[in-house]
Parts: structure tokens; C-alpha cells; sequence
């Protein structure tokens, strides 16, 4: 009798499964290096990644860079997580009772923690004076959330973009000042999971997955960002004359303008015509950089942007970014940064180490993926592995 009511319990949820719920903003694309300084970058954008925080920058460049990399990025428990869903899975010689049981303990123990991780595989970019081309093939994302809303449930979100883009940037003449501006045309095909599962998918799956190929949807867009970079022509004499120590900088830039969104699908994963994936979200960035002078080995910069105007989930909190970054120089082949910084609310530190032509960039950041009264943290590790030439 047990048997016969978790089975038909088992059916009614896994036939009425819903759409996981998540409100924190997905970037398509984040350096490292930008979430130690809190992600303020947009003023900064002075190497590869310009190409995706602001291709303006790329107008003032003076030499060319490669990079190829791969990283990763992940929440301290969320191994931990992981293999306690498995075991509780995998279980064979546990009764559908016990399972369930044990699935919504699981849940219950870990209401309102948010585990993830993000990873880039063979990461490639090319920036020139002027202009720059990236290939990303796989940038993967997960989020998982456990909430107490009825049932125990587990929101599971993946994304998993490929992404080839071009940028172009140049200098407008006859300014008060250096003004340049700069333009990413990207090619984005988009794999996309967002599911809600209760203790009972998970005891019913099994050793099998909580995820089938007709959760996924994927689809492709064509999509442009435009930014804006400014050097203000400061006096050198006068009450401004020790703002030409600083060298401020102003940005502005927009990103997804067409917002198209993922309609088109070449069906890689699965073959029906399902919802599309999560669009792009167009959304607007304004910031500023202001240099310190330098002192021996270091040099540095603080930053200030208001990221993310437009996006739905936007909030003063989360559009808040601030960064801190020292330099040091021993030579031309050995050098790096330290890095400091406030991103949505939460503190974040990071440094990189260049060494020839081998790069490490580490960042330890939060970022909230709470709603709007509700501010909940994520804290991540991340490691990139680079050659950068």
C-alpha cells in the first residue's frame, strides 16, 4: 500500500515539474581578473577581455595579446552536495520509502543554500590595436537552490553557451579629450536547463539522472554590444591640475542591443520544438577608473561601475560594483596584481601571476543570487590557467 502511494505521488509531481525559480543576473561572459576588483572593468578593459566588457578599449591599444586558457570556478560545498544527491540516488538497496526519506532530509538540512560552479574549456583570444576576435566553445554553467516553498525542491539551472565574436573599436577625432568607441558583433548558440525537482524525482530516478535530454533546450542568436571610453583633457595648472595624476576614465556600454533572443535552433540536444533558452537580456554599464600614482614596484587603479541597467532582476545592490588593483613589475616577463573588491554587496579578492608566457589568475568572490528583499550570498572560487602572449 506504501508502494502504490509514492508511486502515484511520484507521478502527479514529475508530471507537473516546473521551471526552477532563480534571480541572480548570469553574465555572459566574466574574467577573472575583473571579479577580484568586485567586476568594475568597464573603464578598465585594458586586455583580451575588453571584448566583452568594452570593445572601446581596444582603440587605445598599443601592442597585440593572445590568450588561451581554461577555468573553473566553484562553491566551497558544492562537491559535498553533490555526492550526498548521489548516494542517495544510487542507493540500490534502499526501499522507495527510504529513498524518500532520505532525499527530503537532504533537501531539508540544506533549505535555502545555494551551490554552482562555471567552467571554460579552451578559451581563445586574439586582440590587435583597433580590433579582436574570440572563440569560447564551451562556457558551462550550474546552479543549484534548495527551497522549502511546499515540498522539498531543488532548483537545478545550467547554461551552456559557444560563442565566436568580433570586435572593432576607434578613436573620435577633434575631442576634448580621448573619446573611442568600440563594437562586438557575437555569434552565441545557448544549451539551457532550468528544472525544479522534488525528494520524490529524485528517489524515483534511480542511478539514472534527474535530468533528461527533454529538459534541454538550445538555440542560437546574433547579437552586438557598443561602448564608449573617455580620458576628460584635464588643465595642468589650476584647482583641477591634481586630477591629471589620477587620469580618470568614463565608460559607457551596451550590451545584447538586438535582443533577439535564442529562436532559431540547430536542435544539437533536443530534436523538438521546446520553449527557447534564457535570453541574453539587453542591459547598460557606466563606469569609471581612476589611477594612483605609482610608488617603487606598484602602480594601481580604483574602479566604480553601476552594471546591469535593464535587466530584470536589476537592483541598486546588485548593479553596485567597486574594485581595488595594485600592480607589481619585477620585469617584462614577471609581473601580476593584487585585487580587492565589492561586487553586489559582497567582498571579493584576487591576483595574477604572469611568468613568462604563463598566466594564473585566481578570484575568491560572492555574488547575490537573491531576490529583491532577499539578499543571499554564493561565494566561489576561481582559477584560470593561461598562456598569454
Amino acid at each position: 500500500m506504501k508502494l502504490t502511494i509514492f508511486l502515484v505521488f511520484s507521478s502527479f509531481f514529475s508530471a507537473h515539474a516546473a521551471d526552477g525559480t532563480f534571480a541572480g543576473i548570469h553574465h555572459h561572459y566574466q574574467s577573472p581578473r575583473a571579479l577580484g576588483m568586485g567586476d568594475a572593468f568597464s573603464a578598465v578593459a585594458n586586455d583580451y577581455s575588453a571584448i566583452f566588457y568594452n570593445p572601446a578599449a581596444l582603440a587605445w591599444r598599443q601592442d597585440g595579446q593572445i590568450n588561451m586558457s581554461m577555468d573553473v570556478a566553484i562553491t566551497s560545498s558544492f562537491m559535498d552536495f553533490y555526492n550526498q544527491v548521489n548516494n542517495v540516488m544510487s542507493d540500490s538497496s534502499s526501499t522507495p520509502e527510504a529513498s524518500y526519506t532520505s532525499a527530503a532530509a537532504l533537501l531539508t538540512s540544506n533549505y535555502g543554500n545555494v551551490y554552482g560552479g562555471r567552467a571554460g574549456l579552451f578559451e581563445g583570444f586574439w586582440v590587435r590595436p583597433n580590433w579582436g576576435v574570440a572563440v569560447i566553445p564551451a562556457d558551462l554553467t550550474l546552479n543549484l537552490a534548495v527551497h522549502n516553498q511546499g515540498p522539498p525542491a531543488l532548483d537545478i539551472r545550467s547554461y551552456l553557451d559557444t560563442t565566436v565574436a568580433y570586435s572593432y573599436a576607434d578613436e573620435i577625432k577633434g575631442m576634448p579629450g580621448r573619446l573611442a568607441w568600440g563594437t562586438t558583433v557575437k555569434f552565441v548558440n545557448r544549451g539551457f536547463v532550468n528544472k525544479q525537482v522534488n525528494a520524490l524525482d529524485i528517489a524515483a530516478a534511480g542511478s539514472s539522472s534527474v535530468i533528461s535530454s527533454e529538459d534541454f533546450r538550445d538555440g542560437y542568436t546574433i547579437d552586438g554590444d557598443l561602448g564608449l571610453i573617455f580620458n576628460p583633457m584635464i588643465p595642468s595648472e589650476g584647482f583641477f591640475s591634481m586630477l591629471s595624476l589620477a587620469k580618470p576614465t568614463f565608460s559607457f556600454v551596451g550590451h545584447n542591443l538586438l535582443d533577439m533572443g535564442f529562436g532559431q535552433s540547430f536542435h544539437l540536444i533536443n530534436r523538438n520544438d521546446v520553449e527557447a533558452p534564457e535570453r541574453l537580456y539587453r542591459t547598460f554599464d557606466i563606469g569609471s577608473k581612476w589611477e594612483y600614482p605609482s610608488l617603487w614596484i606598484f602602480g594601481g587603479r580604483g574602479t566604480m561601475d553601476i552594471r546591469d541597467i535593464g535587466h530584470p532582476y536589476f537592483t541598486l545592490r546588485k548593479a553596485l560594483h567597486i574594485g581595488f588593483e595594485f600592480d607589481w613589475t619585477m620585469t617584462s616577463w614577471w609581473k601580476g596584481q593584487y585585487r580587492v573588491g565589492l561586487n553586489q554587496g559582497f567582498l571579493t579578492v584576487g591576483m595574477s601571476a604572469l611568468f613568462s608566457v604563463f598566466r594564473l589568475d585566481l578570484a575568491y568572490y560572492g555574488e547575490d543570487v537573491g531576490s529583491y528583499n532577499e539578499p543571499k550570498e554564493s561565494r566561489n572560487l576561481l582559477m584560470k590557467f593561461n598562456i598569454d602572449i
